[in-house]
């Protein structure tokens, strides 16, 4: 069963279901699978003060969980800085937020990928965790929204 995790959500799962984040564009999804467990969050962007109690919550359970690093891996996708934005000074320092909060919590030898957004792209994340593996899935802005209202990109 595929478990979406939405906008400041933390969930858990164990194999055979999946964690899938949904559409990321600002939002910066971070997963992570240890043995046959797998644990997503997804969250908008806040500075490192405002870091919230989800982000805090994934890194304590890891923290409990994990008796040996080389078995966790680590996934971090999202985090689009787009073209137009009035404040790419402040999705840089998110994106860094996030990265500081897996160092400071030692994991940064866990990250498999970190994937950043681009812009005017969405993308998702998923947790296949019976496969311990994950997928970073880029669709274009335009493409999602022909999808959506059966539009072709050309028409807007």
């Amino acid at each position: 069963m595929e478990i979406e995790v939405e906008d400041t959500e933390y969930k858990k799962a164990r194999a055979p279901n999946e964690l899938y984040s949904g559409g990321l564009g600002p939002c910066i999804a971070i997963g992570a699978i240890y043995e046959k467990r797998g644990y997503m969050i997804h969250h908008h962007p806040v500075t490192s003060e405002q870091v919230s109690s989800v982000v805090r919550s994934f890194f304590a359970d890891l923290q409990r969980v994990v008796k040996n690093k080389e078995k966790l891996k680590i996934y971090v996708a999202g985090g689009s800085i787009g073209v137009d934005d009035e404040c790419p000074a402040d999705m840089e320092a998110w994106r860094q937020n996030i990265l500081t909060e897996i160092t400071q919590n030692g994991y940064q030898k866990c990250i498999e990928e970190i994937r950043w957004c681009p812009p005017n792209f969405i993308q998702s994340l998923k947790l296949i965790i019976s496969e311990g593996r994950a997928e970073i899935e880029e669709d274009s802005e335009a493409e999602v929204i022909a999808e959506l209202y059966g539009n072709t990109p050309h028409d807007f």
